[in-house]
């Protein structure tokens, strides 16, 4: 009996690792920070990458406001929702957002948001893209992929985090 109450618990504790709520606030000022830091712009560059990058492929629960980008495809039976930006301003260090692109293979999504309205989903980060970045005092758009960005010299200011639900 022991051993049956001690795998229930196992069990619930890897769950309950592997669904962490985000908090999408701290994590961006968390990143504008270590822009902040006095190691030079190279390991900057790196420390920022590799937090990003550390969450490809985890699961979290996510809440976000819905935009009102709000697609179904019939065919494929597919729901995706993109969110607002969520992110975090410093007038004297810098700025960092993300956007949320979700998707699900059901009309759930689809059903359950509206525009402006607050969703809570969990799903897995599949990819990270980077949209926005900041190179040379200039703010500069591209839509790289983070595993791609070619990032020597530059500020990651925007990111999307494509999630499977």
């Amino acid at each position: 009996m022991k051993i049956l109450f001690i795998i229930i618990l196992s069990v619930l504790f890897i769950k309950a690792a592997h669904t962490q709520t985000f908090n999408t606030e701290k994590f961006c000022e968390e990143i504008v920070d270590l822009y902040k830091t006095e190691e030079v712009a190279a390991k900057k560059e790196r420390l920022v990458y590799k937090k990003i990058n550390e969450l490809i492929g985890t699961s979290k629960t996510f809440k976000f406001i819905c935009s009102d980008s709000i697609v179904y495809d019939k065919k494929e039976d597919k729901s995706v929702v993109k969110s607002r930006e969520s992110f975090y301003a410093d007038a004297k260090t810098g700025y960092f957002g993300i956007f949320f692109i979700v998707s699900k293979n059901t009309d759930e999504l689809l059903m359950k948001t509206t525009p402006d309205k607050e969703l809570s989903i969990s799903g897995k980060i599949i990819d990270i893209v980077v949209i926005g970045f900041n190179k040379d005092g200039l703010n500069k758009k591209t839509y790289t992929p983070l595993k791609d960005f070619e990032d020597g010299g530059t500020i990651i200011t925007q990111v999307i985090f494509k999630v499977d639900s």
